[in-house]
Parts: C-alpha cells; sequence; structure tokens
C-alpha cells in the first residue's frame, strides 16, 4: 500500500497540471503566451 508521502506525491502531480490547464482555458491566450511584447505590438 501507498504511503501517505508517496500518496500526496502522485496526486499532486497531476494536479499541478491540471491547474495549469485550467488556467490556460480560462485565460483564453495561455500563460505561457502571454508576454509584455505581445500586448506592445497590439
Amino acid at each position: 500500500m501507498l504511503s501517505i508521502d508517496q500518496f500526496l506525491r502522485f496526486i499532486s502531480v497531476p494536479a499541478v497540471m491540471a491547474a495549469f490547464l485550467i488556467a490556460s482555458q480560462v485565460s483564453g491566450a495561455g500563460i505561457f503566451h502571454s508576454s509584455p511584447m505581445h500586448f506592445a505590438s497590439e
């Protein structure tokens, strides 16, 4: 059986990835694409 530490580590990895996915969907453009140069060019 997994220990508590292994279980939390196993759960947290997909949870962080899902959080980035949800954040990029909500913001529309995405976290990684929104740079100051992008806004300055508009």
